[in-house]
C-alpha cells in the first residue's frame, strides 16, 4: 500500500527541488522525482490512444486514429487525450490528490504530462484552457478544485478558471451507467454572459482528472460549443479502462 505523505512534505520538496526524494510506488530512496523514472517507465508507458475515446486499442496509429466506436458516433469534441490508464498505482495516487489533501500531486503530473508529445501538441495549439468546474457544494467539501490546479500547471498563460460553471450539483455518480449520468449533467454545466467573449471561437483544452464514460466532459463541452467555442478538446490524466 502507497504511504500517505502529509500536504507540507510536498511543499516542503517543491522548495527545495535539490533535495531527494523517496518514490511514491516503489518506495525507492534516494530518487530523482517523486515518483522514479523506473516506475514512470513501468507505469506510465507511451502508448497510442483513440482521439475520441482515449482507449489504448489495438490497431490505432497516427495514420488510423480512431477506433470503430468512435467512427460510428463520433463524440461532441475534437479530440481526447488522457495520460495513463486509471490502475496501479495512479488509482491510488489521484484519490490521494482528490480527496485526501495532497494538492501538490497536480504540478508533479503536470510536468508528466507535458513530456507527452501529443499531450502538449494540443497545449501548444489550444487558445485557452479550462478545468472541468466544481459545483458550490462539492468546493466546500473538497478546498480546492483539482482540475483547475492541474491546468493552471499545464499552462497557467492560457488557463481561465472563471468561464465555464457549474450551475447544478449532481450527486458521486460512481455506479452510474453512462445513460444516467449524461441525463444527472443535462444541465449541469453553462458559460456566464460575462464570459462569453473570452470563449467564442477559441480553441479549447477542457481539463479534467480521470474520464471514465466521458459524460461530464460531454455535458462540458456542449456548454462550451454552445456559447461558440470553435473547438473543444478534452484531456484528463487517466481514463478507465
Amino acid at each position: 500500500m502507497l504511504q500517505r505523505w502529509p500536504v507540507w512534505f510536498f511543499h516542503f520538496v517543491k522548495s527545495f527541488p535539490s533535495l531527494p526524494n523517496q518514490c511514491l510506488v516503489c518506495r525507492s530512496w534516494p530518487s530523482t522525482d517523486v515518483v522514479c523514472p523506473d516506475c514512470l517507465q513501468r507505469f506510465a508507458p507511451a502508448v497510442f490512444r483513440c482521439t475520441g475515446c482515449a482507449l489504448p486499442l489495438p490497431g490505432l496509429s497516427p495514420e488510423q486514429p480512431r477506433c470503430g466506436a468512435c467512427l460510428r458516433k463520433p463524440p461532441v469534441w475534437h479530440s481526447a487525450h488522457a495520460w495513463v490508464d486509471y490502475g496501479y498505482p495512479w488509482s491510488q495516487l489521484i484519490p490521494r490528490w482528490k480527496f485526501a489533501g495532497q494538492p501538490a500531486l497536480a504540478a508533479h503530473l503536470a510536468r508528466w504530462m507535458r513530456a507527452h508529445a501529443a499531450i502538449a501538441q494540443r497545449i501548444a495549439a489550444a487558445d485557452v484552457l479550462i478545468p472541468v468546474p466544481l459545483s458550490p457544494t462539492r468546493m466546500r467539501e473538497r478546498g480546492y478544485n483539482q482540475a483547475a490546479l492541474l491546468a493552471r500547471h499545464l499552462d497557467a498563460t492560457k488557463c481561465q478558471l472563471h468561464s465555464l460553471q457549474r450551475v447544478q450539483h449532481t450527486t458521486a455518480q460512481s455506479s452510474s451507467t453512462r445513460a444516467q449520468r449524461l441525463r444527472n449533467l443535462r444541465h449541469a454545466f453553462a458559460v456566464a454572459e460575462a464570459h462569453r467573449a473570452q470563449i467564442t471561437g477559441q480553441r479549447i483544452v477542457l481539463v479534467d482528472d480521470v474520464m471514465t464514460t466521458g459524460a461530464t466532459l460531454h455535458a462540458a463541452t456542449r456548454a462550451l460549443l454552445q456559447a461558440g467555442a470553435a473547438q473543444v478538446d478534452v484531456l484528463c490524466v487517466a481514463r478507465t479502462p
